[in-house]
């Protein structure tokens, strides 16, 4: 304030910069306008695929959350290519929860054979698309119980598979699966097994 209790008077170059300044200011807030509009719609993509929405991936596609599935199966244990027969039939019978993570949904499972080996088994699955068939890739862990059966070195084993499926107009899926249990070198003896299933795959209203 001046001594005559007038304002001071702003000159013409004291003006010129103050609009040139909020001119910048604009400016700067549109790039980080777009900014955020790009983040938020990032992070709702982010938000859909993790409640299990299907994800693209060219021809084929990571399936998001669908129905559970019961997975009934028969084939062979103990599948090798130094065997010119299997050491056993098998019997599997798996559940498939329908809700995913980033395209991973639980699995339980119990695979038994016909010389009294029974394999318990927890673990994580995906569903990748490609037209009517599904391919089904599962890791887990469990317990073997080896009954009159072949040593696979201790109770402790990893169990990895793979199946592919033809899935009819009512959702059930017909395929074939095969799998191998290990138990990756944790015990003194690690011959592993294989399996070869026949699978028949029930929808479930969950």
């Amino acid at each position: 304030m001046e001594r005559n209790g007038r304002a001071p008077r702003l000159s013409l170059r004291t003006v010129e910069t103050a609009k040139i300044k909020v001119a910048m200011r604009h400016a700067r807030s549109r790039p980080t306008l777009a900014l955020a509009l790009l983040c938020t719609i990032a992070a709702g993509g982010a938000a859909a695929q993790t409640r299990g929405a299907p994800l693209d991936l060219g021809p084929a596609q990571l399936a998001g959350d669908e129905a559970s599935y019961l997975d009934l199966a028969v084939g062979t244990f103990g599948t090798r290519p130094s065997h010119l027969a299997p050491d056993a039939a098998s019997g599997l019978v798996e559940l498939r929860y329908s809700r995913k993570l980033f395209g991973f949904g639980p699995a339980l499972g119990v695979l038994g054979n016909t010389k009294g080996g029974i394999f318990g088994y927890a673990g994580v699955y995906s569903d990748v698309r490609l037209g009517d068939v599904v391919i089904t890739p599962l890791a887990g862990i469990g317990g073997y119980h080896r009954g009159s059966g072949e040593d696979l070195g201790g109770a402790f084993e990893f169990r990895l598979g793979i199946g592919a499926a033809y899935e009819f107009s009512d959702r059930s899926r017909l395929g074939l699966r095969y799998g191998h249990i290990s138990n990756a070198g944790s015990h003194r003896i690690n011959p592993g097994d294989n399996e070869l299933l026949v699978t028949y795959a029930l929808p479930l209203g969950f």
